[in-house]
């Protein structure tokens, strides 16, 4: 049998995170950068000239994201943080910042954030028509706002974030996986 994949960690005394025998991340949220995402969910992964075009859709992705906060956390997950073996569609994040952070956007502001997220039952004037989901980066990224204070929330996302789904998206009852969370 194959050696499961691992990914060092940055900083003396770090942890080497290792997929379970199911290729997910071990319960948990998981501090990783950019370089060791990409080695661990693309260069060792299966399907890797899908999953390096989702990861060039993040890279992108995260770098507007970072332009309109000057800190915050994301939080990923979905098929891309695992080894599954069909190939993952989009990759999962939740963006969380301050309240502070978006307190004084202005209206562009405001406009290039929902340009960024996963927008649910929208409609569109012009070409007229009406779509259930629209996701940013042509459907690469499933991305989710949050405010840090927003405790519920919070919550629910970590628990979303850490339950195991079936192929139907049905919630496998008692199993538990992790998520990734990159911070700037």
């Amino acid at each position: 049998m194959a050696a499961l994949p691992t990914v060092g960690r940055r900083g003396e005394g770090a942890a080497i995170l290792q997929l379970t025998a199911h290729g997910r991340l071990p319960e948990g949220k998981h501090p990783i950068d950019l370089e060791e995402m990409h080695d661990l969910f693309v260069a060792r992964a299966p399907h890797q000239e899908a999953r390096q075009l989702i990861f060039d859709a993040f890279k992108i992705h995260y770098s507007l994201v970072r332009q309109l906060f000057s800190h915050g956390t994301l939080w990923v997950d979905g098929g891309f943080c695992t080894h599954k073996p069909t190939a993952p569609k989009d990759i999962d994040m939740v963006i969380i910042v301050d309240p502070g952070e978006v307190q004084n956007f202005s209206p562009a502001e405001e406009e290039r954030l929902m340009q960024l997220l996963t927008l649910q039952g929208v409609e569109v004037k012009q070409p007229d028509t009406r779509v259930q989901r629209v996701q940013p980066m042509g459907g690469l990224i499933d991305c989710f706002f949050v405010l840090s204070i927003d405790i519920d929330s919070i919550k629910m996302w970590d628990l979303l974030w850490s339950s195991v789904k079936e192929a139907d998206g049905t919630i496998t009852p008692g199993a538990t996986k992790g998520y990734l969370e990159l911070t700037w």
